[in-house]
């Protein structure tokens, strides 16, 4: 808190001694260690900067961030730029009316701004359906496994050969509950047990390859993969080798830093509030993936958000952000975010800059994420999911996950029903914009 209050009298103090500063305002959602060190970014930029000062606002979590932004906009007193969190992206892209394009605002002051210097996955997911860069990505991530060390060597295993497969997690975690541990819990389980799972395994989420290429896409997860792994998940809920935990981040990371669950799926921008919870070493691996349905998984899909240039100011201050996401960009400052906070690096060069230098050694996380994301090449399903009403859908795919893992539903059923429910929030959303 001491350092947060200080980075803050920092950028506001600086302010006077530049009467002429053009201000610029960033709404954001970041917390604790993210804003210190967000803060410490952007008062960088201003530091070398006696035209232009951004000012970051903190406004609340994601959501209330994008709500108070957008009520900004509707009531004549925007923000500059607006965090917005993935799953509004698509929602935000089709009111073009609130915001300039981040590769026409770049490309107006920077002619030779390359949206391809960013990683394909994180590119795509942040383009229109004609490819036209809207947002500029920022604080990206995907999941990892994480596990306790001390746990594998109670149980027999080597605490160095974290499970590659879902078959060789069931068979850990069947020793691990023998010597009285949980096998393995989970954050987000829509985004893990069905998106990543259809990713990973590059199985269909939805028509339209996924939403990317139009509004018409409809949900099609409940097909016989998907089936079978939440089936194996009914079945380890059951037995006590999985141990549900909600469908957020504070009881799974509890259970699996205060020794319940030896294995824990969440994102690899957590591993540093993990280690500072927990009182064993963390090893860290790759997601699993079922051998029977992929000889090798594809890539993962994305999560976390970007940054939205909203409507209606100057060229002064568009020329100034155009400044600061050049600066956000760079090599230097994307490999600097992504080594203290384990979120993606979301070009190419802040990768190769970072692997350069050594870091991976020391902190095999951050590269098992990018790796995840970037090693293969995107298909069409796995690629990511981009829906409309995509908040309502995520929470109904929970829903009925939990009827599966309780026995209220078979997982066929409750598959079946969360895409038959999910697709009429599609139709709803497509009624509102129009399909294309």
């Amino acid at each position: 808190m001491m350092k947060k209050a200080l980075l803050t009298s920092i950028l506001f103090f600086c302010l006077p001694l530049c009467l002429k500063a053009q201000e610029i305002y960033l709404w954001h959602a970041f917390e604790g260690f993210l804003e210190e060190k967000f803060l410490e970014i952007v008062a960088d930029f201003n530091h070398h900067s006696d035209t232009y000062q951004v000012i970051p606002v903190y406004k609340g979590n994601y959501k209330v961030t994008y709500e108070e932004g957008i009520r900004a906009f509707d009531e004549g007193h925007p923000p500059h730029l607006l965090q917005v969190y993935e799953v509004a992206s698509l929602s935000m892209m089709l009111e073009s009316s609130r915001y300039v394009s981040v590769e026409t605002i770049m490309k107006n002051y920077y002619p030779s701004f390359d949206p391809f210097v960013y990683i394909d996955v994180v590119r795509d997911f942040y383009s229109s359906f004609e490819g036209e860069m809207h947002s500029l990505p920022w604080n990206t991530s995907t999941g990892i496994l994480f596990y306790n060390k001390e746990a594998f060597r109670r149980a027999g295993l080597d605490p160095e050969r974290p499970p590659k497969t879902w078959l060789e997690l069931e068979e850990m975690g069947e020793k691990l509950m023998a010597v009285g541990y949980q096998g393995f819990t989970t954050a987000w389980p829509a985004a893990y047990h069905l998106e990543h799972l259809c990713s990973w395994h590059n199985l269909p989420f939805g028509t339209e390859e996924n939403g990317f290429k139009s509004l018409n896409g409809r949900l099609i997860f409940d097909q016989e993969g998907q089936i079978f792994h939440w089936t194996k998940l009914t079945e380890w809920q059951q037995s006590g080798l999985f141990s549900y935990s909600g469908r957020y981040t504070a009881e799974p990371e509890k259970k699996f830093t205060d020794g319940e669950c030896a294995i824990l799926l969440q994102g690899a921008n957590r591993l540093p509030l993990l280690s500072r919870a927990a009182d064993f070493e963390i090893g860290v691996g790759f997601m699993p993936y079922w051998s029977h349905l992929v000889e090798s998984p594809h890539n993962l899909n994305v999560g976390g958000s970007s940054f939205w240039v909203m409507q209606g100011f100057s060229e002064k201050e568009y020329l100034a952000i155009a400044q600061f996401f050049e600066y956000l960009s760079s090599p230097p400052v994307q490999a600097n975010w992504h080594q203290a906070t384990g979120y993606l690096p979301v070009t190419d060069a802040a990768y190769y800059l970072t692997k350069k230098r050594g870091f991976y050694e020391g902190h095999p996380a951050h590269e098992i994420a990018v790796l995840e994301v970037m090693e293969k090449r995107a298909t069409s399903y796995s690629k990511g999911v981009r829906f409309g009403n995509y908040v309502e859908v995520r929470d109904l795919i929970v829903d009925y996950l939990e009827k599966a893992l309780t026995g209220e539903l078979t997982p066929e059923d409750a598959l079946h029903q969360a895409a038959e429910e999910g697709n009429q929030l599609l139709e709803e959303f497509q009624k509102r914009y129009g399909s294309n």
